[in-house]
């Protein structure tokens, strides 16, 4: 959403702050995230969670350990730590078999084209298998229970850092031929981004180096519960010393547009 994270800190203390008509917000003091930016990141202990590397596309492991001995030098270094799983409370339990279909289920009814054509698919299948209330509501029970305790996580560190993408990200024509020809597979885990939705945490994805083929690749830095202004601290520290945000797209004018198939 921003260039560097001066900027997304900027952006934050617009967006953040107590709203009583939504029922996920939360009556908590401002916190001045810019002001945030010039805490000490020396004493901070971090985490790397465990299975978070499982499966990871290895230029994308490459470049978040050598991010992680960078991180090591700024901090009081790295250990293993775990996270509770959330594998069973996915967008499958609490979007697609819930929430989600609740919030787009009078516009999918009334308008399904206008919906791509991946996210169609799995809307028509809420709507032939709508959701049952007990399993959407004992699902929200272990989410909540989860959220009033996922601090007890972070007893022995601050904040923990990861890989923000298992996978590199696929290019449009790949995209758009998965679309077109679906093929059975196993479902594939590409983020790692789900798990602190689920636990309800903070997080940030900052740029940590770029794949052979030149795309981006995220170092995701994620603490407990209202710890926004220390991983904004912390994600500037380490962008002040690798810089890799300043790195631009070699495009000119006369760069050729590749052709993608719709």
């Amino acid at each position: 959403m921003t260039r560097t994270v001066a900027d997304n800190a900027a952006l934050l203390n617009a967006l953040a702050g107590y709203d009583r008509r939504d029922l996920t917000s939360v009556a908590r003091p401002a916190e001045d995230y810019v002001a945030a930016l010039a805490q000490p990141v020396s004493g901070l202990r971090l985490g790397k969670p465990l299975g978070f590397e499982e499966g990871v596309d290895p230029e994308i492991l490459a470049a978040c350990e050598a991010a992680y001995a960078v991180l090591a030098r700024l901090t009081r270094g790295l250990r293993d730590v775990s996270l509770p799983n959330t594998s069973d409370l996915s967008i499958a339990t609490l979007g697609y078999a819930g929430e989600t279909w609740a919030w787009h289920e009078q516009t999918f009814r009334a308008s399904p084209a206008k919906y791509q054509l991946a996210s169609r698919r799995r809307l028509e299948g809420a709507a032939k298998n709508e959701p049952k209330a007990p399993d959407y509501i004992r699902a929200k029970w272990k989410l909540d229970l989860l959220r009033r305790t996922i601090d007890d996580a972070f007893a022995d560190v601050d904040l923990v850092v990861l890989p923000t993408m298992r996978g590199m990200q696929p290019v449009l024509d790949e995209m758009f031929e998965r679309i077109r020809n679906p093929k059975p597979t196993n479902p594939p885990s590409f983020t790692n981004c789900a798990p602190f939705n689920a636990n309800g945490l903070p997080a940030i994805s900052i740029p940590c180096g770029y794949s052979r083929a030149g795309l981006p690749i995220g170092l995701m830095i994620a603490g407990p519960r209202w710890s926004e202004g220390r991983i904004l601290a912390l994600a500037q520290a380490y962008e002040r010393e690798t810089r890799w945000y300043l790195r631009k797209p070699p495009l000119t004018p006369a760069t050729v547009k590749p052709p993608v198939l719709i």
